[in-house]
């Protein structure tokens, strides 16, 4: 997005072209040197930042209109860019395994992050993540992990296996919202082709799953709302709504009523080996002392009975019912 609301976009196609809508049509487009695989846009600059297959990270300045100096990294490939909200710190998720940082006013590297888990091996780095306290960092891997860091340290103070070893594809931090049921703190909601996981990001609990049909490819979360957005491998875009993460947007107000109503409906519980029995045939059978105790389970105006011991009862109450049956066959 290019500005507050959805008026201004920017979109990377995947014939190495750049689209700029506005709320009714497309607006400009123009093509970059090599394919693109992520973008992102520095506000203060007014730099649309390209990174793909190339070492180079484009830089189209919408405000000048045309391309400025590239910034030149280590890698073969940049996988994912992002600016962080706070002090505007570019972070660029490579294709060699690292992870770059640039200083956005001198246009030169800063830092570089390396994370390694275990012996996995090669690894290359797909999803990436800042939290808007300016400080704290998510990097997603190609092996299946997220490593949670603080900018001022090279070890990460949490490691979570997203356990089905397939790239994250979406990254994002999740705070406690206002009017929110579960205030404990920042949760990670990490997300691969199969699986949405959220988990809190002090200790790595998991909070919940969602786990669609579909193939994920992106993950969308309403600003303080409990609405998450699914673009996967279907013509529809999948909602779901998770009361504790904040309330239902106002445009969407009738979320918070069914929530409601779902809370208050009573579960049936459904008893298949059991048979139901009224108090008549319960006192055929002999079975009225056991009212009261967890054997006779009450329903309606009878009880549930575990089958086998209704047949056994049925059985000891009438032992010719057998030969009785076959007379009247």
């Amino acid at each position: 997005m290019l500005s507050d609301d959805w008026t201004k976009s920017v979109h990377l196609q995947n014939d190495r072209s750049l689209e700029f809508h506005n709320e009714g049509q497309m607006h400009f487009r123009i093509r970059v040197p090599r394919f693109g695989r992520d973008l992102a846009y520095h506000s203060p600059s007014c730099d649309v930042l390209v990174g793909g297959a190339s070492s180079e990270v484009y830089r189209l300045n919408i405000d000048q209109g045309r391309f400025m100096a590239p910034l030149q990294t280590q890698a073969k490939g940049v996988n994912v860019v992002k600016v962080n909200p706070a002090h505007q710190l570019f972070g660029l998720g490579t294709e060699n395994g690292t992870v770059e940082f640039w200083d956005p006013r001198a246009r030169t590297r800063i830092g570089v992050l390396e994370p390694q888990v275990g012996d996995t091996g090669r690894m290359e780095i797909s999803a990436l993540d800042f939290r808007g306290d300016g400080l704290s960092t998510a990097v997603g891997t190609s092996s299946g992990h997220v490593l949670l860091y603080d900018l001022r340290q090279a070890q990460p103070w949490q490691v979570k296996d997203q356990q089905f070893g397939l790239p994250i594809k979406s990254l994002q931090w999740v705070e406690p919202a206002v009017g929110a049921y579960s205030d404990d703190g920042a949760k990670v909601m990490s997300a691969d082709s199969r699986i949405i996981k959220l988990w809190n990001a002090n200790t790595g609990k998991l909070f919940t799953s969602i786990e669609p049909t579909n193939d994920i490819n992106d993950v969308c979360r309403m600003p303080d709302s409990g609405l998450i957005f699914v673009a996967g491998e279907c013509a529809e875009i999948q909602a779901y709504f998770v009361p504790q993460l904040g309330p239902a947007p106002q445009w969407a107000h009738f979320l918070e009523n069914l929530t409601e109503e779902m809370e208050q409906k009573p579960q049936q519980t459904i008893y298949d080996d059991y048979k139901f029995v009224v108090r008549r045939e319960l006192e055929t059978l002999g079975l009225t002392h056991l009212i009261g105790s967890p054997v006779l389970k009450p329903y309606m105006h009878g009880f549930f009975v575990d089958l086998r011991l209704y047949e056994r009862a049925k059985a000891i109450a009438n032992p010719f019912a057998y030969d009785e049956y076959r007379v009247r066959q």
